[in-house]
């Protein structure tokens, strides 16, 4: 049976056990765009790479969706839903040789322009995603993994906000979900993840200035729209005015009533912040029994919560159990040489003003609730310990049931969680991590550094943002790129401000997207300052020649 084409009295063309498609007819069923027809060149069409040649005055970009009619099957159509990864012009006319020549030899050249011209035109390659049956009155009626192969000669069409949403398993109304922004070249597609989606946490990475803390309180206004109540660690005081325009708190530890206690830490976050205790001495073994042995009353409810005086005072009770004595004819005596250098190096905590009554979290975390810790000048050894105490007083609250859902939110991460199996709050935060969506604690982590954070972490964060990087950051996030395409990955680090990438898991978003974030509608604290207002104010405007300096 030969493949080749008719041409009916109406001009449509049909293929011979196809169904009719119109080559001259430039919308589908659904009012979707024609752009052009699928063409066929050593790797397309195939379940994996699609190209198309696109119609004079057509236009599309990277990121872009299409769909491609396939078949009629069942008495339903099948549709091919692909991601476009670049678009390519070709002219013979402008080659290397036909160019230079036009410069060279006297002779003016002209030629028919694209869509008149038989050998000009441009070629867009796509990735298909998923397929769909659409009944005759073009609602969709499932998605599904590509079971029908594109063919040469297919018309494609502008995907739409319907098919493109049902591709991405994304929500329709921005009402329904978390709502980020709409897809980068078509602003009639919102982008509107499931609201399921922050129990599973949340990654953002991108460099300075390209839109990362500003994707950050996009999320916020959209957790406290539902409710959500969030717990921010905010290091360079970028939602300050943001939770205060949401109805929330910024506290300042060691005031506004915010303190940590000496319980919510672990024996090695206390001995990691005593100075001079050395690892394996006596004086380590002696510290974290005492802090042990007080630990374990609070956890019996025979303490509320302890101070660092009486931490101090358990160091000789615990020195005799410990047996830290020397024999003084019948008596046993303390060993002052190991007991009094540890007394003293741990009331050096008392330097630490947010060491205290601990943080009535449990009538703080209600419905909506927005908690900003303001963590500004603190350093960083500091910083850890309040990150790690916050972490695991929510973990204990939650484990317990005596939170509601809550997210845990640090900016700059890669400083509290650096692949380092020593810092502090590492490990409490790998557990959170593994096992946080259990007993109902999100996690949304921020960093310009991915490179930097621990990789374990990293990687069950299962929606991510990525605006633009640099490329050597680029490689920390190879397992988290999910179905982005390569000429995709390449093109990030020349993402505009304000798109990213997001990807995830199958639960939070099938396929990767490009997005611009929605507007914001609480103030931006992240943006980089005016400095040439600053000196514009005291006197000095615009540019001054040295001959102006001199007079």
């Amino acid at each position: 049976m030969s493949g080749r084409s008719n041409v009916s009295d109406n001009g449509a063309e049909s293929r011979q056990g196809g169904a009719a498609v119109s080559a001259l007819e430039p919308v589908a069923a659904g009012g979707r765009r024609r752009l052009g027809t699928v063409i066929s060149t050593a790797g397309s069409p195939s379940f994996f790479h699609t190209e198309f040649r696109l119609d004079a005055q057509r236009d599309t970009s990277p990121g872009n969706y299409v769909a491609i009619e396939t078949a009629r099957l069942d008495g339903r159509r099948r549709l091919v839903v692909a991601r476009v990864n670049d678009v390519h012009e070709v002219n013979p006319h402008e080659d290397a040789m036909s160019s230079t020549l036009r410069e060279v030899l006297p002779f003016g050249t002209r030629y028919a322009a694209e869509g008149s011209s038989t050998v000009i035109y441009r070629v867009a390659n796509a990735e298909p995603l998923e397929e769909m049956v659409v009944a005759d009155d073009d609602v969709v009626v499932d998605v599904r993994a590509i079971e029908t192969l594109p063919r040469a000669g297919s018309v494609v069409f502008d995907a739409g906000p319907e098919l493109t949403l049902r591709a991405l398993g994304l929500e329709p109304d921005p009402a329904g979900g978390i709502h980020i922004g709409s897809a980068y070249g078509d602003a009639s597609v919102p982008i509107v993840l499931n609201r399921d989606v922050i129990q599973l946490h949340m990654f953002i990475a991108g460099g300075i200035g390209m839109g990362k803390s500003y994707t950050r309180g996009v999320i916020a206004e959209e957790l406290r729209a539902w409710g959500v109540p969030q717990v921010n660690i905010d290091i360079n005081g970028e939602m300050i005015d943001a939770t205060r325009e949401l109805g929330g708190k910024n506290l300042v530890p060691g005031r506004d009533g915010f303190k940590i206690p000496l319980s919510a830490l672990s024996s090695a976050d206390v001995i990691d912040a005593v100075p001079s205790i050395n690892p394996g001495t006596n004086m380590e073994t002696l510290l974290g029994f005492a802090h042990e042995t007080l630990l374990k009353e609070v956890q019996a409810g025979r303490r509320e919560y302890f101070t660092v005086d009486d931490l101090v005072e358990q160091i000789d009770d615990c020195a005799y159990q410990l047996e830290m004595t020397t024999r003084r004819g019948a008596n046993r005596q303390l060993d002052r040489r190991t007991v009094e250098p540890t007394k003293l190096r741990t009331q050096s905590l008392n330097r630490l003003s947010f060491l205290g009554q601990p943080f009535d979290w449990k009538a703080s975390l209600v419905p909506g609730a927005v908690i900003n810790i303001d963590c500004r000048g603190l350093l960083l050894s500091e910083l850890r310990l309040i990150t790690a105490s916050v972490a695991r007083d929510l973990q204990r609250l939650a484990r317990n049931r005596q939170i509601p859902f809550t997210i845990l939110s640090i900016d700059e991460f890669h400083l509290v969680a650096p692949a380092n199996e020593g810092a502090v709050t590492t490990q409490v935060l790998r557990e959170i991590a593994r096992v946080g969506r259990h007993y109902k604690l999100g996690l949304i982590l921020t960093t310009q550094s991915p490179a930097d954070v621990d990789r374990s972490i990293l990687k069950r964060l299962l929606t991510r943002f990525l605006h633009a990087i640099e490329p050597d950051q680029l490689d920390a996030l190879r397992g988290v790129f999910s179905d982005a395409s390569d000429e995709l990955i390449r093109a990030m680090p020349k993402l505009p401000r304000g798109v990213c990438v997001v990807t995830g898991a199958f639960e939070t978003i099938r396929h990767a997207a490009v997005v611009r974030v929605r507007h914001r509608r609480t103030t931006h604290g992240g943006g980089t300052p005016d400095i040439w207002a600053d000196l514009s104010e005291l006197g000095w405007t615009g540019k001054h020649s040295f001959v102006d300096h001199e007079g």
